[in-house]
């Protein structure tokens, strides 16, 4: 099944459907791709530092997710949060009456 044939198909459930999909793209951004992006910008300022590797941030991120670290899950829900964030400010701006008419 191509992927058009999914989006047509799934055309009735509509929105729910593109809302987990956006969902499960921001979680794998957050969890997958945010913390190398953390260790490079961490080590282009500050300078590499004893013990750091790409390896150990993504276990010092999932293990503090694992013990309910509150940065650690700003890091994996980050950029779906920012993503309804853009929303809720669009809609915002979209809702507030034209001045002077």
């Amino acid at each position: 099944m191509r992927g058009a044939d999914f989006i047509k198909r799934n055309a009735a459930v509509g929105g729910f459907v593109r809302e987990i999909v956006l969902a499960g793209l921001g979680l794998a951004a957050g969890g997958l791709i945010l913390p190398p992006l953390i260790y490079a910008c961490g080590t282009a300022l500050l300078g590499s530092y004893e013990g750091g590797s790409v390896s150990r941030t993504y276990s010092a991120v999932w293990m503090g997710a694992a013990e309910g670290s509150v940065a650690a899950w700003i890091v994996i829900l980050g950029p779906y949060m920012l993503l309804l964030l853009l929303r809720m400010l669009r809609l915002w701006w979209r809702a507030t009456p034209p001045r002077g008419r």
